[in-house]
């Protein structure tokens, strides 16, 4: 990671970057510091079963939060047992990261602070610098050249499949002002038709990968210097179940019937079949509700590469060079 860091510092060009909010005038980050059972917030009508949240997995933990709030101030601050964490998420490319805040020993406070590659950028007020939002890569400012820590990455569900995967799940919220809920629509709006800003991300952007359509949804994988994205297009056509090859180890990408975006995992299986929403593969093992199950019956966590529903331009310019799939 250190080469990449140095790579992008080197080439950082501020006299395209927008280095200023964006959104000025409205709340640029979030510091949260209760949880509440998201079961107990579905049944007390406080959340809707379908309503849309971005996850991240802690240990065996899914901690969920609206994705209102999280459109409103892109960057959410927590601790959990005493593990400061910090979630990031672009409007226009459709992702984000949880990251460890801390720096050379001391914790930063980041907010939402304008694009770059038509990406957000977010920065600190500690060192007065600006970091990529998915790498964790200080671009500009006193810190460049620093990297802060993932955690995890982050996942679009609905309350109802975070439930059932984790009847324990956590929900993290917190109530918007009637100008915030106006702008979580706006931004909502971008976020499910980001030509709404085409020339703003257009700007922001020098050399761009034009082997698929700007803004095309698809799956991103990496796993150390390798990378490659699937368009969701390529799963719809294998119906929502895809088995590949990703660093010499057998692939399932699948999407649950109603479920927001894909996921990927490592199986071993060469054929999978569809009985209603569980997968069967040819082991003898399931896959329900994200969990897997051995031919015995027996619950196992699944094993993931790194992965992230993201728009093509993002996640190219992200990881320059990244493959695609045979679309044939």
């Amino acid at each position: 990671m250190t080469t990449a860091v140095l790579d992008r510092t080197k080439t950082f060009d501020a006299g395209r970057a927008v280095l200023q909010d964006y959104l000025s005038g409205y709340p640029a980050s979030l510091t949260v510091s209760q949880t509440a059972s998201l079961k107990d917030a579905v049944f007390a009508d406080q959340i809707a079963a379908d309503a849309h949240v971005l996850v991240y997995q802690r240990e065996d933990r899914l901690i969920a939060f609206p994705m209102s709030v999280v459109l409103s101030y892109n960057v959410i601050q927590g601790e959990h047992d005493q593990q400061p964490w910090m979630m990031t998420f672009c409007n226009a490319c459709n992702t984000g990261m949880v990251f460890d805040p801390t720096s050379d020993g001391r914790r930063l406070h980041f907010q939402r602070r304008g694009s770059y590659d038509g990406l957000l950028l977010i920065w600190d007020e500690e060192t007065d610098s600006y970091w990529q939002h998915i790498t964790g890569e200080c671009l500009y400012g006193s810190s460049a050249g620093k990297q802060l820590n993932i955690l995890t990455t982050t996942r679009h569900m609905t309350a109802a499949e975070v439930l059932a995967q984790d009847k324990n799940a956590l929900l993290i919220t917190s109530p918007l002002t009637e100008e915030q809920q106006a702008l979580s629509k706006m931004m909502e709006k971008m976020r499910a038709k980001p030509e709404r800003v085409e020339a703003g991300i257009i700007d922001t952007i020098a050399q761009e990968d034009t082997r698929r359509p700007r803004f095309e949804l698809g799956l991103g994988l990496w796993q150390g210097e390798k990378s490659i994205f699937y368009p969701l297009v390529m799963l719809h056509m294998h119906n929502n179940a895809l088995l590949t090859e990703f660093e010499g180890r057998r692939l399932l990408i699948y999407n649950l019937p109603d479920a927001i975006a894909p996921v990927a995992v490592y199986a071993d299986a060469k054929r999978v079949t569809w009985h209603e929403d569980v997968l069967h593969l040819d082991s003898g093992a399931t896959i329900k509700n994200h969990l897997y199950y051995t031919p015995d019956g027996q619950a196992q966590p699944l094993e993931k590469p790194s992965q992230l529903l993201m728009r093509w331009y993002g996640f190219a310019l992200t990881f320059p060079g990244c493959a695609l799939p045979n679309l044939g």
